[in-house]
Order: C-alpha cells, then sequence, then structure tokens
C-alpha cells in the first residue's frame, strides 16, 4: 500500500452547519447565477450515473433515491462518511432532490454511485483512487466526479486507469486545487475535465488553483448542501465547484441522449464541446468579471444557461 497522501487538506476541509430546515428549500446563488432552471425545463439529469470518489456518504433525507448501493475502494473499513462530511456535501451539490425542503443539486434526478476512494480524514492513495476508477467502469457510471487533488505526480498506473475510463466513453471531472498555484492531479490530464473555484463577485476564487489547463469554472465559495447527521453545512473549495460542473454535464448527457435526432455525448471531447457551448467567460452576477491576469485560467467559462442555441448543445 502507498504511503497515504492529503488528498483533501485540513483547511480545505471546513463547515459550517446551516440552520436550513427540513420545512423549505433553499437554492445555492450558483444555480440563479448559471440560471440552471432554464435547463431543467429540458431535463434533470434522469437516468445518468454519476460516480462520487470521495470520502464516502452517510444516510440524508435529501438524497434518498439518488442512491441506494455504495462502494469502499479505500483504507477505510466502510463506505461510510463518518467524520469529514466531504463526501456527503459534494453529492448534495451534484443531485439533492428537488423535494420542497434542505437544498436541491444541479442535476437532482441523477443515479449516484457514492465510492469511497479517502479515509475520513481526506487523505488517501493514488491506488485507491485507481481501484474507485475502475469500479466507477464496472458499475456503468457516466460520469465520474473527483473532488479531490494533489501536485504530486501521480504514478503512470493512474493514467492508465484515467485512460481506459476514458476510452469506454466515462466523462471525468477533478477539482483543481486550493493552493492557487498550478493544476493539480488528476485535474491535469487531458482526459479529465479541470474545474476551477467562481466566488459570488464573478471572480476565480482566491483559494482557486489555475492555470491554462481548467476548462471551466463553477460556483465554489459558500455552498450549502447536505452533511453529516442528516443535517446541512456550507462549505468552500473546487471540491464544490467539480461536483457543480459535474451536474451541469449530468444535464447536458441526458439532454444529448434522449434528444430526437441528437447525437449522443460518447465521450470526453463531445463533453468538452459542449461545454464550451453552454459556458460564458465574459460577465457573470452583474458586478463579476474575468480579471485580466487570469484570462487564461477559466477555460470554456461559467455554465449559464440563457440565450443557448439548444441545437448546439
Amino acid at each position: 500500500m502507498e504511503d497515504e497522501i492529503k488528498f483533501i487538506p485540513d483547511e480545505d476541509m471546513q463547515f459550517s452547519v446551516s440552520d436550513i430546515t427540513a420545512l423549505s428549500q433553499t437554492r445555492n446563488w450558483g444555480l440563479d447565477a448559471c440560471l440552471i432552471d432554464e435547463f431543467w425545463k429540458v431535463s434533470k439529469g434522469a437516468g445518468v450515473k454519476v460516480a462520487v470518489l470521495d470520502t464516502g456518504i452517510s444516510n440524508h433525507t435529501d438524497l434518498v433515491g439518488a442512491w441506494t448501493i455504495a462502494f469502499n475502494c479505500s483504507s477505510d473499513d466502510s463506505f461510510e462518511d463518518r467524520k469529514s462530511g466531504h463526501g456527503t456535501h459534494v453529492a448534495g451539490i451534484i443531485g439533492a432532490r428537488d423535494n420542497d425542503f434542505g437544498v436541491v443539486g444541479v442535476a437532482p434526478e441523477v443515479t449516484i454511485f457514492p465510492i469511497k476512494v479517502l479515509s475520513d480524514t481526506g487523505g488517501g492513495s493514488f491506488q485507491s483512487i485507481e481501484a474507485g476508477i475502475r469500479k466507477a467502469k464496472e458499475l456503468g457510471a457516466n460520469i465520474i466526479s473527483m473532488s479531490l487533488g494533489s501536485p504530486v505526480a501521480p504514478p503512470e498506473s493512474l493514467h492508465d486507469a484515467i485512460k481506459e475510463a476514458a476510452g469506454a466513453g466515462i466523462i471525468m471531472l477533478a477539482a483543481a486545487g486550493n493552493d492557487s498555484g498550478n493544476v493539480n492531479y488528476p485535474a491535469r490530464y487531458d482526459e479529465v475535465i479541470a474545474i476551477a473555484a467562481l466566488d459570488q463577485n464573478g471572480d476565480l476564487a482566491k483559494f482557486s488553483s489555475r492555470d491554462a489547463t481548467v476548462d471551466a469554472v463553477g460556483p465554489g465559495v459558500d455552498i450549502y448542501s447536505t452533511f453529516l447527521n442528516n443535517q446541512y453545512a456550507k462549505m468552500s473549495g473546487t471540491s464544490q465547484a467539480c461536483p457543480f460542473i459535474a451536474g451541469v454535464c449530468a444535464l447536458i448527457y441526458s439532454y444529448r441522449r434522449d434528444k430526437p435526432g441528437a447525437q449522443p455525448i460518447s465521450n470526453y471531447l463531445d463533453m468538452m464541446k459542449a461545454l464550451d457551448e453552454v459556458c460564458d467567460n465574459q460577465y457573470y452576477i452583474n458586478t463579476g468579471h474575468v480579471q485580466p491576469s487570469d484570462t487564461g485560467s477559466w477555460g470554456f467559462g461559467v455554465p449559464k444557461f440563457a440565450n443557448i442555441d439548444w441545437n448546439k448543445v
């Protein structure tokens, strides 16, 4: 077994428990900023299978129906998300149900495969991530979301697993990283869609890793989602931006699969082209804008589902 690597630094697992009650449903600011409701008119991601490689998952009322079985590829003895809440938070960003209470995910009708590849402390090994990718492929996942990363160059075997999954048509996304430096692995790989984080002002989050390998930017600051003990919490990081864009990819995947006459998404290049059509790299949220120094760090930009030519998506 490889030495444990901190794929989610302690500072990126900080949270504040929310006062959200089960009597109302709270929408994250990112849903409105990206006009996700416009896409919900045509798809909410039904039938799309998203594997979440993270710290596992815990039972939560707002995730009932989103998942039924979970898997453990970590060094822990259970698939459960018992301490960090990170995996549960990520899962809710993608697929919390639209049920008039708690929160709602970007693609509230997807099926989630929780695959625990990191320990409760956010540590793990490249070997566990490889195993998780192969498990997702075995399960027939359409999309893999990885809110994890390391600046340490992985063994070639990880890239081999990624290339195998990409060859099977699986769309993979990973968090760019939260060290304000270069994009981490596995997001750096060409076959993986690298996601940086946006703040409420429409700028790259100060902590977000950034460089020319970023493919898209998603809301990643003060994001509410499902948490341990059937609670809700607010967390920040590219770990939150990644599942947001994974949810967007699920919407696109579902739309392209179900639209009569449309060419289904068959590989990550198809998805990159679709993201290019739905993302905007100019102005967001009225006051935000691309900083000149970061122009090359936004990739296709931020999804914004308004005035979209659906025939191109």
